[in-house]
């Protein structure tokens, strides 16, 4: 009962964004200014807020973080190995790598832990998420670029301007240099951030499910099948060993699973189409990836 609970509001959300969009209840391009609005000032509210307040002493955030890095080179190097062996075309490797190992973390990984765990779940994993949402940018423009198709902007501009740049790492920045510094956010300004971080969690899973389009599948969906079951399937089990491991306790267990059984980030597709990489394979990978994720999720909540 407890695992339905935890996970039915958010299959109904995503549900719910779906049949909106299929129903064509707004006007067409409205979902893609809501989760502008969601993605550009909705998560950032929430991560500033979140972060400021977190305890950065704390050994459960430490372990959890330790726990995602390690599965996630893991996965990193996992991915490789089926690029040799299953021959990925060369101008597919970049999306390919990137949709084995990277998360949705705050468009899904932050709903699902509020719905399952609460907010001390939330409170939890937001320390390891806003340095993994780092890595996850600076690691992706770095992959997509050393795999690109042609001729790109500057690395290093690049990886500024697509990876350290975006809104997500701005405000874990902010929120820890406020926490490092002792600052209190003051109250009126807590609250907003706060209203508005609370309203984007339900947005950003309607959202998602207004996004899932099987329709555009098309191309070579079995090398994307491979990259989603790496990132929803082996990413999660592992990191369920690495975290028994290292001796969290089950709550910080079940964060640091539910983190890397989400499925691949959106942006990872905008990312491909940008830097010259196979955008229709990172296309593939995020609507599969996040169809299975919720199978792995639901095991996520229940098994861990």
């Amino acid at each position: 009962m407890v695992v339905l609970e935890s996970i039915v509001p958010v299959l109904i959300l995503i549900a719910f964004g779906k049949a909106l969009s299929q129903a064509r209840f707004f006007a067409q391009g409205f979902f893609k200014e809501l989760n502008r609005l969601t993605y550009f000032w909705g998560l950032p509210a929430l991560l500033v807020y979140k972060v400021a307040e977190i305890d950065l002493k704390t050994e459960a955030g430490i372990g959890i973080l330790y726990t995602l890095l390690i599965a996630i080179g893991a996965t990193v190097l996992l991915g490789y190995l089926f690029v040799f062996l299953l021959k990925v075309p060369r101008d597919s490797i970049g999306s390919f790598i990137q949709g084995c190992y990277r998360g949705n973390l705050a468009f899904v990984g932050f709903p699902v832990i509020f719905f399952a765990l609460g907010q001390e779940g939330l409170d939890l994993g937001m320390f390891s998420s806003g340095i993994c949402i780092l890595v996850y940018n600076v690691t992706g423009v770095a992959l997509l670029i050393l795999h690109s198709k042609g001729r790109t902007e500057r690395p290093l501009r690049a990886i500024w301007r697509h990876g350290i740049s975006n809104p997500l790492i701005l405000a874990c920045v902010i929120g820890f240099a406020l926490n490092l510094a002792n600052i209190t956010i003051p109250v009126m300004i807590f609250r907003s951030l706060e209203a508005v971080g609370q309203l984007a969690l339900p947005l950003a899973l309607i959202g998602l499910g207004a996004g899932l389009k099987f329709e555009e599948l098309k191309g070579q969906i079995g090398l994307s099948a491979v990259a989603s079951l790496i990132n929803v399937a082996f990413s999660p089990l592992l990191g369920y060993f690495v975290g028994k491991a290292l001796g969290l306790d089950p709550i910080s267990l079940k964060v640091a699973v539910i983190f890397l059984a989400c499925p691949t980030a959106v942006f990872s597709y905008v990312l491909a189409e940008m830097l010259n990489n196979d955008g229709v394979m990172a296309r593939n990978i995020v609507i599969l990836s996040t169809v299975m994720s919720i199978v792995s999720l639901v095991l996520a909540i229940a098994l861990v």
